[in-house]
């Protein structure tokens, strides 16, 4: 997951200075707001996703069983909770990104880009369409798992395609993309005055922001 949300977050930074030659600062606001938004969200998903990954550790299958019953309930139905938040992420990350049509005016080819980076038309076993796929209706439709089956989707958001986690390489995903969005957030932060940057993020936050009482099983 996190390989390709580099992808993601370089692509559309690519084309975001593009926004300056907008016409009317209204229209380059409603940007700035859309950019922010996906910032927020990408933000999200690399700080709750690098804390359920530490603390599932390589193995979370082996984590769990070695657990005592109460132990395994309570840390699974934490692991849950932020599974089920990155599943809800993926889906409206997908919406913010596809809805920046300004982007796409910017780069024609924006949106073959990305869908050979979301995967959401190709056969490629693991990709971000996939795996948000697989987490949102993880959260739509919950089912009585198994412990292990549970315990798997911590692999399943990493984007492995087996039950175990290549810590390394994940580690390393996570600081690349920490790195990619702070440039990121410092090419959108150019596009604002100080007062339009508190304003939009405060309003990008707002609406970007998962109320626990709203994801509770």
């Amino acid at each position: 997951m996190f390989s390709d949300l580099i992808k993601v977050v370089e692509l559309i930074q690519s084309a975001i200075s593009g926004v300056l030659k907008f016409q009317t600062e209204a229209e380059r606001k409603e940007a700035a707001l859309g950019l922010l938004k996906t910032y927020f969200l990408l933000k999200d998903c690399v700080d709750e996703g690098e804390q359920l990954i530490l603390s599932a550790g390589e193995n979370p299958i082996e984590r769990i069983a070695a657990l005592t019953p109460d132990e395994a309930i309570e840390t699974l139905t934490k692991w849950d909770f932020v599974i089920r938040k990155q599943g809800m992420r993926l889906y409206e990350l997908q919406g913010y990104i596809y809805g920046q049509d300004h982007l796409a005016v910017i780069d024609p080819e924006l949106q073959e880009k990305l869908d050979d980076i979301i995967g959401s038309k190709m056969d490629r076993a693991v990709s971000l369409h996939g795996i948000g796929a697989a987490l949102y209706f993880r959260n739509i439709f919950p089912v009585a798992n198994t412990n292990e089956e549970r315990a798997r989707y911590v692999a399943i958001m990493a984007g492995e395609e087996g039950d175990l986690l290549n810590m390394n390489k994940v580690k390393s995903e996570i600081t690349s993309l920490r790195e990619a969005l702070n440039r990121y957030r410092m090419v959108v932060d150019k596009l604002l005055t100080s007062n339009e940057l508190i304003t939009l993020s405060k309003e990008a936050r707002k609406v970007t922001l998962l109320q626990e009482a709203e994801n509770e099983a």
